[in-house]
């Protein structure tokens, strides 16, 4: 692996600092105020419909909804995935960034109980929606993609139907992938975010072996801007979330998260008291603050 020292320079050091809490805040309050975010929920299209108005507040004009049918528990289901693009002056550079919008309980049907998901996965989708407002003035080298997936609690259906999407459509194998799943709640890794890379030694998480490379050198860049950020790094590899079918297609994936995903350890995971008032904001901004530095170190043009 290498361990070249990452460099930034002036310019993307200003940028990082225009990262607001105050935004992040807000934003992530909004979202985990709905009474759940469950995908067979009422509220589902209704959080849709919002977070694709942010990106129009901003004045992104080419947003819209990737829609989809699933069958869930005997029931069909008419679905979103929300899509903000962001067109560079080079299409062959492409660079997702993404993260489900959905919540629950611990209870995977329940449908009608409290889920604020401020940690799951909020805080994922509030720190995009930060970094989309930053690089709305900037020209990119890279087109880019913001995405937010629903039906991912229920085996990542959003990212299945999207990358198909995607790989009917275009040579998806271009691509690179960001997911942001649970960046909010570090407190089972203190001032620690974890890294994750598509070099899983388990077939179920890694199919295609080919892209492993490209993904640990992609992850390096994103470990080598955790120190702007003020934050300590643990490398590992992606698992469970909704990278695994962009990977699965020929996609070079990476992850951010913050370890806490684990329900013997955490009692708020999948849980109603996963609320606004846990989140670490101070983490919460370091993490969109190193993810806003990963992009700009691939995607923005030279000075």
């Amino acid at each position: 692996m290498s361990t070249k020292k990452i460099e930034v320079d002036d310019a993307i050091k200003s940028l990082l600092r225009e990262v607001s809490s105050d935004n992040i805040r807000s934003n992530l309050i909004t979202i985990s105020s709905y009474h759940t975010r469950h995908t067979k929920s009422k509220y589902i299209n209704e959080v849709a419909e919002w977070l694709k108005n942010q990106f129009k507040i901003m004045g992104y004009q080419n947003v819209s909804f990737h829609t989809y049918r699933e069958n869930i528990d005997g029931d069909d289901y008419d679905l979103r995935n929300i899509v903000c693009k962001k067109y560079g002056i080079n299409s062959e550079c492409v660079i997702i960034l993404c993260a489900h919008y959905d919540s629950r309980v611990k209870k995977l049907r329940d449908s009608t109980s409290r889920a604020p998901g401020a940690n799951d996965n909020a805080s994922g989708v509030s720190a995009i929606l930060e970094i989309a407002r930053i690089l709305y003035k900037q020209k990119l080298y890279c087109n880019l993609q913001f995405v937010f997936f629903s039906g991912e609690e229920q085996g990542l259906l959003g990212s299945k139907h999207y990358a198909k999407f995607l790989k009917e459509k275009n040579n998806i194998s271009k691509y690179r992938l960001i997911n942001l799943d649970m960046v909010g709640y570090p407190q089972l890794n203190p001032g620690l975010v974890i890294v994750e890379r598509d070099n899983n030694t388990k077939l179920r998480y890694n199919k295609v072996r080919e892209n492993d490379a490209d993904s640990v050198k992609f992850g390096n860049i994103m470990r080598g801007m955790s120190r702007y950020a003020g934050l300590q790094y643990r490398l590992d590899s992606i698992y469970d979330s909704d990278y695994e079918h962009f990977e699965e297609e020929g996609s070079i994936v990476i992850g951010a998260y913050d370890g806490s995903g684990q329900e013997d350890l955490n009692p708020h995971y999948h849980d109603t008291s996963d609320t606004a008032s846990l989140i670490d904001w101070n983490y919460l901004n370091a993490v969109t603050k190193m993810v806003l530095g990963t992009i700009l170190k691939v995607a923005r043009l030279p000075s």
